[in-house]
């Protein structure tokens, strides 16, 4: 096996020349889902590009990150009367905890998002009829969800063969909708998360070299990777466990796409050392502030 330090050529993370492909992370894709002042920035740096990738398990974590949230608001419609009632309903169950910071600030960019489509003529509906098309519009979203995904991309690598992003969201009866994720277990393998790593494991261990470089400027998220990473080394099973593989996620998602010389991602925390890491340009059109070196 080839040292971690011997084969990628490096790349600044800051691209001038025009090019052609690009790899998506799923922090661009639910940019592109939002309400016209945040997708619009997204599409029109994506309008450049005639191929677009991502990857399945940024697929996965679109229905973690985006389509529960559509669905937790889905539900939510049911617990209140009117449409201005969602707010407080959000506020109250979400807004005051600050581990679900994450999940408060997507679910209010959801229904900012939703408001958008489902009430072009608000002034001439009740409060009450406001919220029917709020809730039939995020019915539509999330079960229209994956079509919409799709139709967005070019090309989707599966490199993990990841069982759960295949999952769609589906309707049951009475009008609820499932928009579970299953677990996995190593005693019941049913993806290739493993093999990918093993097939793949110069470009993770590239990956952990440069987050160990960063020290305690790392992200938590890019410790768990690490650790991840050092653990799979041992045992690539181990990511064959819910818990564990989503410690890898944009890793997962960046070697997904080690065909293509340009990422795009929303996350720079993350996305700015693996691209380093892997070689890569990097592209993130909502980014307030440039990188250092950047004009």
């Amino acid at each position: 096996m080839k040292t971690a330090t011997s084969s990628v050529t490096k790349k600044s993370p800051i691209s001038r020349a025009p090019i052609k492909k690009v790899h998506i992370d799923t922090s661009i894709q639910i940019e592109r889902f939002k309400a016209p002042d945040r997708s619009q920035v997204a599409e029109h740096a994506l309008a450049g590009f005639r191929f677009k990738s991502t990857s399945s398990y940024a697929k996965l974590e679109f229905k973690r990150a985006w389509l529960q949230r559509l669905l937790y608001l889905y539900v939510a419609c049911e617990k209140v009367q009117r449409d201005d009632d969602l707010w407080g309903y959000i506020d109250s169950h979400l807004g005051a905890n600050n581990l679900l910071k994450n999940k408060y600030k997507t679910a209010v960019q959801a229904l900012q998002s939703y408001l958008h489509r489902s009430i072009k003529d608000k002034e001439s509906l009740t409060p009450q009829e406001r919220l029917i098309r709020i809730q039939a519009s995020l019915r539509r979203g999330i079960l229209g969800g994956y079509v919409l995904w799709n139709s967005m991309i070019t090309y989707e690598f599966n490199g993990t063969k990841c069982f759960r992003a295949s999952e769609e969201p589906k309707r049951l009866d009475g009008g609820k909708i499932d928009a579970v994720i299953s677990k996995c277990k190593r005693s019941q393998i049913k993806c290739a998360v493993h093999e990918f790593f093993e097939e793949n494991k110069d470009y993770f261990l590239y990956i952990k070299q440069a987050i160990e470089l960063l020290g305690e400027d790392a992200s938590g998220e890019l410790k768990d990777c690490k650790e991840a990473i050092a653990r799979s080394e041992k045992d690539p099973t181990f990511l064959c466990e819910s818990k564990n593989c989503i410690k890898l996620r944009d890793a997962l998602i960046a070697v997904d796409g080690i065909k293509i010389d340009c990422f795009m991602a929303n996350n720079d925390k993350e996305w700015v050392t693996l691209s380093k890491a892997l070689g890569k340009s990097l592209l993130n059109p909502l980014r307030k502030k440039p990188l250092e070196g950047e004009n």
